[in-house]
């Protein structure tokens, strides 16, 4: 704990001696036979050292960003600082009567006769004390100082308290001089008071006078004291036995020998929290953390007069009074002590085991009862004052080995001991406090504003009245409001139920009926955003002109009858802003005008406190009959306005209605017209909700909703919105989905606590360059944009097509953290702050205070099954946690903890689908439901999710569980002690080692191939004695179902029948029996789990090597979770536990443990092999998402640690060239010998990278650039050559055969395409021949498509999207269908395309993959481009890319990117919307520099051309002075294009047809014509029917009679056909919605003539038959 010394003095004492350290020696050594409460008179010397710089010091630490660091060295240094003061006192013999927070007060009890020598004593004590802890530096740079009084006299010790708690307190005129006499002091001073100054050796003493001060401050000693402590501290507690009492022992009763009758009665004076750890025997040093606690303090003045004994009776009874109502709302009395001239209670709220969610109304209701029970019932005070405060504060056990206490230090503490001592007489708090109370507004007045010594800034500060002063009625509105510019995000489809729902209330209101759903129930736990949905609720309502009712409730109003209903009364009624009873009876008059209900109105007087005569009728009614017909009056009432005028109730905190009110909205449902919309927190208690409420549920006609966690890309949205930035880093959107599972209060909380640890920076971002044409392109004034607000996101409400478009400037501001609101006017983006380490950022401690009060609602044997699985991870097998269990867990009562966790919302199971939580379903059973989705034994071939129950007649029958929330998994690891949990995470890793490899079904080895071989087999071995521990197969994840597929997929037979007419048909042929062939040869209910192994065993076996401190290990299974998530095309998962290798790496190098569980004695070495890995997976995840040349520069360097360096200057690269050519001839002519398993696994490495290598050369087409590829493909076939291995030969081979066609070696590809066919039908039916040839599949349907054979590229593309799935490679998947969907729509085959879409889509949705999202909009805007039918809305596609800005996934994807910017920008050219075509334009030039030269990129270059073109129609038009410039730009987009994409035909006729066009407009018509046949011909060759019908069309429009405005097309996109309507349709019938080039025809064009706008001379040719 950072105690300075004696640290084993408690630990070798016995049991009392360790309980005995929390109380004084005044109490220790007490008389146990005197009656309580009692009060002793004694002579004494008091020392009061008072530290300055705790508070700062704490506000320090707290901050701190590391896991783990902030209490930790925090309780090192306060103990080792204070521990040293009091080490001076314990050796001059004092006795260390408490720790009032940073202060220490210490007393010596002598005879009167020995005072004078005892403050010589005392003085000498506390020079040394100023002499060696006068100052002291601390690491935080904040500094600690002391000051020091003494006083001496008369004094009184009092215990008071009963048979479960007692108190000391030290009375006396000492008391009060030594607290004035540390108030004249300043740092490294001391003072005597007037009193010791009076008593003490003043010829001994040097003092300077203090100015109109009694009081002296002390200079030094002359001479020593004569004052023996030896025999004072042996004439200390004779009467009780000891231990031999050794030299060194600086406390007499740390040696206390067993003493039943004296422990009982120390036990008394310690915390509930201390006694039980030290019942349990674990150190103390585990109770100090920073902790989010509610601190009251109260405060007695005395009249003054009274004698000791008249005192002592008064603290007694305030002592009893105050702790049973402390201890009745779950607090803690701390410590009681004397207080200028008043005895002060310390309670506190909040800590270990009393932890609530809602403590401060808790407080807030103590201080309130503690208050008016003082003042009325203890006659002898004269004021009490209560100060209560709510926030972070230190908790913790500070002092000494063998004399410390359990004390709270911090801001907030010191401020509730101020609110007290300024504001007396009431029950005061600060705005924290009243804020999360959540208590009505009107139980609070604001409190005038004072100084207050040491206090800065203290905010708004409030007096607590209760609900005494309550004069008015409905005063509860909704505490959440709409804010203007910020949209509620992810919850459209629960609004889109509520806009349902109105609908469907209006229209049956027309009608005169009531069937339709009159009750909406949001339910979600505290942070699920329910206030803001309802807000939502309440402005869309409002817009529609319907009247809206909606107030808010809170947890004390449950328990006033009928107050909700007096509330709604009250809003019906319109008197909820009258201040008096006779203003509320005239409103009531204006609005109840029936004579017969005007007679009863005195049935209003108690509900809303008005003053009617009571009428005969009621007067002589009983209480019974008088309730029930206010009851049917108050109905009667409700049902006139409801008939009136349509009006929709909104209640949030519908949970803490009371049980009369629900009576009454029962059957108000039942009888009115209404609707009626709340929002209500989950039931976890045993009892249930209210009957009535359970009746208001399970209606038929109510429906109720349970708000999922919001998906990852709203999460990176709700981010933007929070910090007020257009962009988050992937690491922070990481950080936030992995941490705040979906909850925004988490992912707000979560966010400040980034920000003000300096974790994340916001930055002025820095303005894109945009294209340099933009300004001859765009020369009219058009709209600036600066960036979105952060809340919109180009956000207009319009829904018509014509009216979306960029954003408006507009103020920038934060939604939440207040601290960014100075920056306006300027787009913002989110950065990492440097050094940052996003794995060891804390729980803010909001969020660590709702994990706590959830735990501590827990029964003991429900909380230990709730630690160990949070040892475990974020899912758990149930056979895991057996087997880590204690061996008391029997069965039995594990099933009932089980379904106890699972009806408090603690675990839920693991099994259960993620979108399951996303469907909007009416609820039967709306709690604590027990469903289980794990597929049992009997259900291996259901693909359906069903679910059943998690417990059968007592048996458990879940096999995976998850924690429902994070929080409480990570909050419920911190309560271990450090050796336990390694012990436990030894346990965990060990059961988990066997199974820490792919699944059966894809071979059972590393996700690194030969990983193991390369660092060392034995640094990853099982024990054999581990072996009988662990489960075989996949039981550890056997219940979980693998991903299913859509129900509506492409079938082989539905393209079209095969003939063996040729070579390629009977491979074809071949390979559909081999599939076949591998469907039914293999058991159908073997999946692919690599998903699952990935999940439920090499993510936790991360956590548990760390755990255990193994770094090797560690290491190993980062990388492997790391290659697992890229395998599964997670890549921001797996980017993360790559970053968490970087960081042990970046350690190691500057010498520094790898981690904080490592053993920093233990030197640990990374080889080259594992670094190389991190390379080569970081460049493959760059890669992956578009960002080429990061992934160029990973794998370069990857190649570098595998000593297979790539040369970087030309000359070098030829040498090396030709000296690779000859090794390959070489190793042609002979066999390779079999290397080892180590060599092997650097040579698959190599071949990784350099596969990698020469696509990217390829991409970037310069001269350099090719001979760079054309160097790594052959250094690629040679290693695997060298490696002997088969597969990895013909792996090699496919990328020969694709870099064959990017090269242009048309004869080459042919020959290796033939080669390649024969090979691959011959491998062996197994999962990694499967792989191989899905691989070799994939590229020839690649291949086909550049070369421009669309029927082929079909024919394989469609096989190899089946595969995939069989393999269950869902990124091959995506890839596959994103290729090949374009295909499809150029031949027209729109059904297949449209199933294959949906395929995407599906996936995900599924897999919430955002990136194929992306690639099923890029298709949808294909759709709406080019075939003339909208296959999702436009404005479905458009807030599609509005919405991926904030999605880093997203916008690392260069390649999707350029495909959703070009789209957009050529919709809003096409409609000559210039604004927003100009905006996109721009976002595409951006992306163009980086997008890269691949298939994926050439859609989004294709359209962009197109833009170019319309550009240039547009310079015409408008008579542009920068015509010329602009048609030669337009001719350099199109040479750079032919450049580039050389050898890709698929859009060779798209090209030409646009060149076409753009001659037609420059006046070209006869070179035009020329070059339309050439596109033709090209097009009947390919099979290309779609750009063959559409040159048909624009060649009418150009050289016809045809013509087509843009008005009219305008117009046909209003009016285009939805799939469903276009489904049946011929493509000829979609002609008159496609939109056409528009020709020349009659418009006013520039003069061309002077234009001299001549063509491309290799375009010419063609006129001469030389093209």
């Amino acid at each position: 704990m950072g105690w300075i010394k004696g640290d084993g003095e408690i630990e070798d004492s016995y049991k009392i001696s360790k309980i005995a350290a929390h109380v004084p020696d005044l109490v220790v050594y007490s008389t146990l036979t005197n009656d309580i409460p009692y009060a002793e008179n004694f002579h004494g010397v008091l020392l009061f050292a008072d530290v300055s710089g705790f508070t700062n010091l704490t506000e320090k630490f707290s901050l701190s960003s590391k896991k783990g660091y902030g209490a930790d060295e925090l309780t090192r240094t306060l103990n080792s600082y204070i521990g040293e003061i009091v080490s001076h006192i314990l050796d001059a013999g004092g006795d260390i009567l408490n720790y009032a927070g940073d202060a220490i007060l210490a007393l010596w009890t002598v005879e009167r006769v020995q005072l004078s020598e005892v403050i010589s004593l005392v003085v000498k004590c506390s020079l040394n004390i100023q002499d060696q802890c006068g100052v002291r530096e601390t690491e935080v740079g904040c500094q600690l100082k002391v000051k020091i009084g003494i006083s001496a006299g008369k004094l009184s010790k009092v215990i008071v308290g009963d048979e479960i708690s007692q108190y000391f307190v030290v009375i006396g005129r000492a008391v009060d001089e030594v607290r004035l006499a540390e108030g004249l002091a300043v740092a490294s001073t001391i003072i005597l008071s007037p009193n010791a100054w009076e008593l003490c050796e003043r010829d001994n003493i040097a003092i300077d006078p203090i100015e109109n001060e009694r009081a002296v401050k002390v200079r030094y000693i002359k001479r020593e004291p004569s004052f023996s402590v030896e025999k004072y501290q042996d004439s200390i507690g004779t009467s009780v036995e000891h231990e031999k009492v050794t030299g060194d022992c600086v406390r007499k009763a740390s040696r206390l020998m067993p003493n039943a009758e004296l422990e009982k009665t120390l036990r008394k004076y310690i915390m509930k929290t201390v006694l039980q750890k030290i019942d349990d025997d674990q150190p103390l040093e585990y109770l100090s953390e920073m902790r989010p606690a509610t601190i009251v303090f109260v405060n007695m003045q005395f009249k003054g007069g009274e004698s000791d004994q008249e005192q002592c009776m008064t603290i007694h009874q305030a002592a009893i009074g105050i702790g049973q109502q402390i201890v009745k709302h779950h607090g803690r009395v701390n410590k009681v002590f004397m207080f200028d001239k008043g005895c002060t209670f310390l309670c506190l709220f909040g800590l270990p085991g009393d932890k609530r969610e809602d403590e401060s109304a808790h407080a807030l209701q103590a201080a309130y009862e503690v208050h008016y029970l003082c003042q009325k019932e203890i006659r002898s005070l004269k004021t009490v004052s209560v100060g209560v405060t709510t926030g972070p504060v230190f908790c913790g056990v500070v002092g000494h080995p063998v004399r410390h206490e359990y004390t709270v230090i911090g801001r907030k503490v010191n401020l509730a001991a101020r609110l007290m001592m300024h504001y007396p007489g009431v029950v005061s708090c600060d705005s924290e406090t009243c804020y999360y109370s959540k208590l009505p507004a009107f139980y609070f007045n604001e409190l005038p504003k004072k100084a207050m010594k040491g206090v800065k800034n203290p905010g708004v500060l409030y007096q607590f009245m209760a609900n005494k002063q309550q004069i008015t009625v409905g005063k509860a509105p909704m505490s959440v409001e709409r804010e203007e510019g910020y949209p509620l995000l992810g919850r459209e489809k629960e609004i889109e139920v509520y806009s349902s729902m109105l609908k469907g209330f209006l229209e049956a209101r027309a009608a005169g009926h009531k069937n339709y759903n009159n009750v909406l129930i949001y339910e979600g736990a505290i942070g699920y955003g329910k206030s803001r949905l309802l807000a939502e609720v309440v402005y869309r309502t409002a817009k529609e002109g319907v009247r809206v009712i909606s107030f808010e409730l809170a947890k004390t109003d449950i328990k006033q009858s009928n107050y909700a209903l007096q509330t709604l009364l009250a809003i019906v009624m319109s008197v909820q802003n009258c201040k008096s009873y006779a203003e509320r009876e005239r409103v009531l008059l204006s609005k109840i005008l029936d004579p017969k209900m005007r007679q009863n109105l005195c049935l209003l007087n108690d509900i809303l406190l008005v003053k009617f005569t009571v009428s005969k009728d009621v007067s002589l009614m009983d209480s019974q009959t008088k309730n029930k017909k206010m009851r049917n009056y108050f109905l009667e009432l409700f049902c006139k306005f409801a008939e009136d005028e349509p009006c929709v109730y909104v209640l949030d905190q519908a949970h803490f209605v009371d049980r009369a009110s629900l009576t009454f909205l029962l059957e108000a449902c039942e009888r009115a017209s209404v609707l009626v919309c709340m929002a209500l927190l989950p039931h976890t208690s045993q009892g249930g909700p209210f009957p009535e409420l359970s009746r208001i549920i399970k209606d038929p006609r109510t429906l109720y909703l349970n708000l999922p966690g919001l998906e990852p890309p709203v999460i990176a949205q709700l981010a933007c919105q929070i910090l007020g930035v257009v962009r988050i880093p992937s690491e922070v959107e990481l950080f936030l989905v992995e941490r705040s599972h979906g909850v925004p209060y988490y992912c707000e909380e979560l966010l400040k606590s980034l920000y003000l640890g300096n974790l994340i920076v916001i930055e002025e971002v820095e303005e894109e360059d945009e294209a340099k044409d933009v300004d001859i392109l765009f020369p009219e004034p058009t709209l600036v944009v600066h960036c979105s607000k952060p809340s919109q996101v180009w956000q207009e409400e319009d829904a018509r097509a014509g009216t979306l478009g960029p954003p408006k400037a507009s103020m920038l501001k934060s939604r939440k953290i207040t601290t960014l609101d100075h920056f306006v006017d300027r787009a913002l983006v989110c950065f990492v702050g440097e050094a940052a380490k996003f794995h060891e950022v804390p729980i803010p401690l909001t969020l660590k205070g709702m994990a706590l009060a959830h735990l501590d609602h827990l029964q003991p044997a429900d909380q230990m099954v709730v630690k160990c699985a949070a040892i475990i991870g974020q899912t758990i097998t149930t056979q895991m946690l057996i087997n880590i269990l204690p061996e008391s867990e029997n069965p039995d009562k594990l099933n009932l903890s089980l379904t106890s966790l699972f009806k408090s919302g603690t675990f839920e199971c693991g099994s259960k689908p993620k979108q399951f939580t996303q469907q909007l379903t009416k609820e039967s059973e709306c709690w604590g439901a027990l469903n289980c989705y794990c597929v049992q034994d009997s259900q291996e071939d259901v693909r359906e999710e069903v679910s059943g129950k998690a417990s059968v007649d007592g048996v458990w029958r879940c096999r995976v569980m998850r924690f429902c929330t994070a929080l409480v998994k990570e909050t419920a690891y911190d309560l271990w002690l450090k050796e336990q949990k390694r012990d436990i995470h030894q346990k965990c890793a060990s059961y988990l080692l066997k199974q820490a490899h792919r699944c059966r079904d894809c071979g059972i080895a590393e996700f690194i191939f030969g990983h193991k071989a390369a660092i060392g087999n034995n640094l990853i071995e099982i024990h054999p004695s581990l072996l009988n521990v662990q489960e075989s197969g996949e039981a550890l994840f056997l219940g979980q179902s693998t991903l299913g597929l859509p129900k509506e997929t492409i079938q082989l037979n539905q393209v079209s029948p095969l003939h063996p007419n040729s070579e390629e048909d009977e491979f074809l042929l071949k390979l559909d029996s081999m599939v076949n062939e591998y469907n039914t040869t293999v058991d159908r209910t073997r999946k692919c789990r690599c998903a699952q192994v990935t999940e439920c065993v090499l993510c936790p076996m991360v956590r548990h090597c760390t755990g255990v401190g193994d770094v090797p290990k560690t290491f190993y299974y980062l990388l492997e979770t790391a290659a697992a998530s890229a395998y599964l095309s997670n890549n921001l998962k797996a980017l993360s536990y790559l970053n968490e290798a970087k960081i042990i790496l970046d350690n190691l190098k500057v010498g520094k443990p790898a981690f904080e569980t490592a053993d920093p004695k233990v030197k640990v070495k990374i080889n080259n092999f594992e670094r190389a890995c991190i390379f080569r997976l970081r460049g493959e995840v760059l890669y992956n998402t578009g960002q080429i040349e990061e992934a160029e520069s990973m794998f370069s360097s990857a190649l570098r640690l595998l000593n297979r360096r790539l040369p970087t200057n030309r000359v070098a690269m030829s040498l090396k060239y030709v000296c690779e050519k000859m090794k390959s001839l070489c190793y042609r002519s002979k066999n390779a010998d079999n290397p080892g398993e180590k060599k092997l696994a650097f040579l698959h490495e190599q071949i990784c990278c350099l596969s990698y290598m020469w696509q990217i050369g390829c991409m970037r087409r310069a001269p350099k650039n090719m001979l760079n590829a054309s160097l790594a493909i052959t250094m690629e076939m040679n290693s695997a050559q060298k490696s002997a291995e088969e597969n990895k030969i013909i792996f090699s081979c496919i990328d020969y055969l694709q870099y064959c066609q990017l090269s242009g070696q048309d004869d080459r590809c042919k020959i290796y395409e033939r080669m390649l066919c024969g090979t691959c039908v011959e491998l062996p039916d197994c999962m990694e021949g499967l792989i191989l040839t899905s691989y070799f599949i994939r590229a020839l349907s690649i291949v086909k498509l550049c070369s421009g054979a669309l029927h082929e590229s079909i024919q394989y593309g469609l096989r190899a999207e089946q595969i995939s799935k069989l393999t269950n490679r869902r990124g091959l998947d995506m890839l596959v269908i994103s290729v090949l969907h374009t295909p499809l729509l150029l031949t027209q085959r729109y059904e297949e395309c449209v199933q294959l879409m949906q395929s995407l889509e599906y996936l995900g949705n599924r897999t919430r993959i955002s990136t194929a999202k992306g690639w099923f909009y890029a298709g949808c805007f294909d759709f709406l481009l080019y075939s003339g039918f909208a296959f999702r809305p436009f404005e479905e596609c458009y807030t599609f890319v509005e919405e991926s800005q904030s999605d880093p996934n997203l916008v690392a994807d260069k390649s999707l990117m350029m495909n959703l910017y070009s789209a957009l920008a050529l919709w809003y050219a096409r409609l000559c919307e210039w604004e927003k075509a100009c905006f996109f334009y721009t976002k595409a030039c951006g992306v163009t520099r980086q997008a890269p030269s691949s298939i994926h990129s050439i859609n989004g270059v294709v359209m962009f051309l197109e833009c170019h073109v319309l550009l240039f129609r547009k310079a015409l038009v408008e008579h542009n002075q920068h015509i010329k410039a602009i048609y030669q730009s337009t001719q350099k987009h199109f040479t750079a294009f032919n450049r580039k994409y050389s050898t890709n035909k698929m859009y060779a006729p798209r090209v030409l047809h646009l060149r076409a066009y753009m001659y037609v407009l420059a006046g070209h018509e006869a070179l035009a014509n020329a070059i339309l046949n050439k596109a033709l011909i090209m097009c009947q060759q390919h099979g290309n029917k779609l750009e063959e019908s559409w040159i048909a069309q624009n060649r009418i429009s150009w050289f016809g009679v045809f013509r087509q405005s843009t008005s009219n097309w305008f117009a046909s996109t209003l009016t285009m056909p939805s799939w469903e309507e276009a489904r049946g349709m011929d493509p000829e019938e979609l002609d008159h919605t496609r939109y056409t080039l528009v020709g020349v025809g009659g418009e006013i064009w520039a003069d061309k003539s002077s234009l001299h706008l001549a063509p491309k001379t290799e375009d010419t040719q063609l006129l001469t038959g030389q093209g």
